[in-house]
């Protein structure tokens, strides 16, 4: 896993390289956070790596909480991976933030919310927050959508 971890982070970084930088960015662009999070990344695995070595183990899960004993339940990973596999394919189609809504409505469901309506405004209210700080203030292009780009596009 400290191996899979680095190189995940690895290839974040690597990755980054190729993302493209307009020529109005100042000091933080479009590479900073893939380069951030890829360090981020590559430090974790090198620590669980070096914890490993020593022989280091996680403490015991004892929660009331827990059961070590339920079974996998598949049918909240099957709902759970065809959101993702959804907002895959839907981010370039419905925009961004619908498709994060979507998902994160989903996956809230699936995991025991109450009702579809707060998991879905909630998920709503993020993703268009996080779209329009991205997008207007980082100038990282994530597709918003139609109407979302339409109604932004004073900022």
């Amino acid at each position: 896993m400290a191996l899979l971890l680095a190189a995940l982070g690895l290839y974040l970084i690597l990755d980054a390289a190729n993302i493209a930088v307009p020529g109005s960015t100042n000091q933080v662009g479009p590479r900073f956070f893939p380069y951030l999070i890829g360090g981020v990344v590559v430090a974790t695995g090198v620590a669980l790596a070096v914890r490993v070595w020593r022989g280091d183990q996680g403490p015991a899960d004892e929660s009331e909480d827990v059961d070590p004993d339920a079974p996998t339940s598949w049918r909240e990973v099957g709902i759970i991976s065809v959101a993702f596999l959804a907002h895959a394919l839907l981010i370039n189609v419905v925009g961004w933030p619908l498709a994060v809504t979507l998902m994160f409505a989903t996956v809230a469901w699936a995991l025991g919310a109450r009702g579809i309506v707060r998991p879905l405004i909630a998920g709503g209210i993020a993703s268009v927050v996080v779209w329009i700080v991205f997008v207007k203030a980082l100038n990282v292009a994530l597709p918003g959508g139609t109407i979302l780009e339409w109604l932004t596009d004073w900022f």
